[in-house]
This record gives structure tokens, C-alpha cells and sequence, in this order.
């Protein structure tokens, strides 16, 4: 699925809860956060849920249970194949206020 600017890229944890969330390009806090709480997702994760980190992301195929699945790598550096996206991380994979 290809994803506009300032989409949440929707992924599936395997039934587990999310260590972030992420939108399709760098994106304010101010917006990536009007995003989230659109989706639902400051409902449940509200004060969980840290500072914005603009990052890269690429999709990888990693195989699966029932043959091979795409998987979101984030990195800190532009690079071939790498996108911009906006990375909210949940509890211990928040980024501080104080880490901007």
C-alpha cells in the first residue's frame, strides 16, 4: 500500500501492544498528534506516547508463519529506498520532552 503525507502507516504487532506509532512524512508534533487522535489511538495511549521523531523508514521482507511479510525499518539517515516518516514511540520508547 502506498501511503500519502501525513498518513498513519497502519501495522499489525502480532497481537501485542505498539512500541510506536508512525505517519507518512516529517510532520509537526501539532499535526502528528491531531493524526493520532483522529485514529482513536490518544484514547488509549495518551499519555504514553512521546515527543515526534523524524526519521526514515524502508520496508523489508522478513519471513512469516505463512510465507513472507513487509516490515517497517526506521533508521536516523536518509538512504536508498528510504522514506520520511514521523515516529511516535509508546512508554519506554517514548523520546522526552527534554531529548528534542
Amino acid at each position: 500500500m502506498r501511503y500519502k503525507y501525513g498518513q498513519l502507516i497502519e501495522l499489525d504487532w502480532d497481537g501485542s501492544a505498539p512500541d510506536a506509532f508512525f505517519i507518512m512524512g516529517h510532520v509537526r508534533y501539532e499535526l502528528g498528534i491531531y493524526i493520532l487522535g483522529s485514529a482513536g489511538i490518544l484514547e488509549k495511549y495518551g499519555r504514553r506516547i512521546g515527543q515526534a521523531e523524524h526519521k526514515y523508514g524502508r520496508w523489508s521482507m522478513e519471513p512469516t508463519e505463512n510465507g513472507c511479510g513487509h516490515v517497517l525499518r526506521d533508521y536516523k539517515e536518509a538512504g536508498r529506498g528510504r522514506f520520511k516518516v514521523t515516529m511516535f514511540g509508546v512508554g519506554i520508547f517514548a523520546l522526552k520532552e527534554n531529548n528534542k
